[in-house]
């Protein structure tokens, strides 16, 4: 069964990994060629919520959130298993159990909570952390979202991190050459867990390890700072 805690604390050690060894390359990294685009439906999982619009019975229209064992409860029907579907193939579901009970119905059911799965934004960007994954988002997207990239950014090094921390795979997107010419090849359709990791530009670094040789106590500092972000981000 899923476990927030044992998910914070996996993806803790990623945001490590994606901090200190993505950019200078680090042993056991692969390099996907080809990012995947492919479209996926949302599928719902605990502790997603869901509003059921019935008709034309509307006082059986609820509101109702996936329980940890990947069912909901509604009048007449009792649990319903929907961990795993999509809202049209929950939506279908309904409708064909509760025709025997209500003549010409109509059920619509919409994800008004997406609590279940999450990406992550890390690096150059304004507001670093996990956030949503509310369909399909793209990198570019994700990054727009946490409030764009900032002068000090490298973005076309910008990388997404997928997979086990150990040996995960890595995906280039060139932010700069989508935000200028409009050239979306790089671009990557974001899937639960993953990191978009906005790197420091070579000046940026230059100026980082500067100040940290001038202001050795602001070094500590920042490095608290850091600590601070890894935990928010991994382990909140």
């Amino acid at each position: 069964m899923f476990s927030i805690k044992t998910h914070k604390l996996a993806y803790r050690g990623l945001v490590l990994v994606i901090l200190f060894g993505v950019v200078t390359g680090c042993a056991g990294t692969r390099l996907a060629v080809e990012p995947p685009r492919a479209k996926e439906l949302y599928t719902v999982y605990p502790p997603d919520v869901l509003r059921i619009d019935i008709s034309p019975d509307t006082a059986m229209s609820t509101v109702s959130t996936v329980r940890p064992d990947g069912r909901i409860s509604l009048p007449i029907l009792g649990d319903v298993e929907v961990e795993g579907l999509s809202p049209t193939e929950i939506d279908e579901k309904l409708t064909e159990a509760l025709e025997p009970f209500i003549r010409n119905v109509d059920v619509t059911v919409t994800v008004t909570g997406f609590h279940s799965k999450r990406y992550y934004v890390i690096g150059e960007v304004p507001r670093q952390g996990d956030f949503p994954l509310t369909g399909e988002i793209s990198a570019w997207e994700a990054v727009a979202i946490a409030g764009g990239y900032t002068r000090r950014a490298a973005p076309n090094l910008t990388r997404v991190v997928r997979g086990d921390p150990d040996e995960p795979q890595v995906f280039p997107v060139a932010l700069a050459r989508i935000a200028l010419k409009g050239d979306t090849a790089s671009d990557v359709i974001l899937q639960e867990n993953d990191v978009v990791y906005v790197p420091p530009g070579v000046f940026a670094r230059v100026g980082y390890f500067v100040d940290n040789l001038l202001f050795p106590i602001g070094s500590v500092l920042g490095a608290g700072r850091q600590a601070a972000t890894i935990y928010y981000i991994g382990g909140r």
